[in-house]
């Protein structure tokens, strides 16, 4: 299984290959897991506000892009100490 920081980095390095992506800032990014036990690669700007995620499989160890932030990921981000993996 991918650790976290293995996760921030892929999902950091899919996102800069997008043409016009804004880079994210690493230190407010994180996997959060949400409570089916699904693990999310959310990238956050300097702010802290979610610029993409990315939804871990580890079935075949890929990362996909989301349209949208699910909702483990906004629950996280609105309180840090909730849902953080």
């Amino acid at each position: 299984m991918a650790t976290d920081t293995e996760l921030i980095a892929r999902a950091a390095l899919a996102h800069l290959r997008s043409a016009g992506a804004t880079e994210p800032d690493l230190t407010r990014s994180r996997v959060i897991t949400g409570p089916t036990g699904t693990r999310y690669a959310a990238l956050a700007n300097s702010s802290g506000t979610p610029l993409v995620v990315y939804r871990y499989d580890p079935s075949g160890s890929q990362l996909r892009a989301l349209k949208g932030i699910p909702s483990p990921v906004r629950t996280a981000y609105a309180d840090p100490d909730a849902a953080a993996a």
